[in-house]
């Protein structure tokens, strides 16, 4: 699996790129794993979305799933064909209407409000916790 983070602006907490850093590695006995920083630019973060892959952005008004249920969601991604992921996050005053029109799925992270920079590391955490309960693994209990 190809596995393509795009965050909105630079990650700027030591802690957060720690994290950040942590989950990757985590994530890269799945498939390959990137992070994209784009400028908080419609042209420059349409840039960086795929044109074949699946893309999901965050969203305040997404779906939301728990963690089974993400990990059902990818793993049917998966067995239609889809290989390719993109997950957006915006920055602090989220994203534009045409770049979230460009979405395969709008998710919603949580109910709660969180710093758009502890989102990135939520984020990866929870693809991981998805691929974990997708391959049987014991992280996700």
């Amino acid at each position: 699996m190809d596995f393509r983070f795009i965050f909105v602006g630079k990650t700027k907490d030591d802690y957060v790129k720690k994290g950040i850093e942590k989950y990757k590695s985590f994530l890269k006995k799945y498939g390959k794993v990137e992070i994209v920083e784009s400028k908080d630019d419609d042209k420059k973060i349409l840039v960086n979305l795929r044109e074949n892959s699946y893309k999901i952005i965050l969203d305040i008004k997404g779906k939301s799933f728990n963690s089974e249920e993400l990990a059902e969601k990818i793993e049917n991604l998966k067995n239609s064909g889809y290989k390719k992921f993109d997950f957006l996050t915006g920055g602090a005053f989220g994203l534009s209407e045409e770049i979230l029109k460009k979405a395969d799925l709008l998710w919603k992270l949580s109910d709660l409000t969180f710093n758009h920079q502890l989102v990135r590391l939520i984020l990866l955490e929870q693809i991981y916790r998805a691929m974990s309960i997708i391959n049987n693994e014991k992280y996700h209990h």
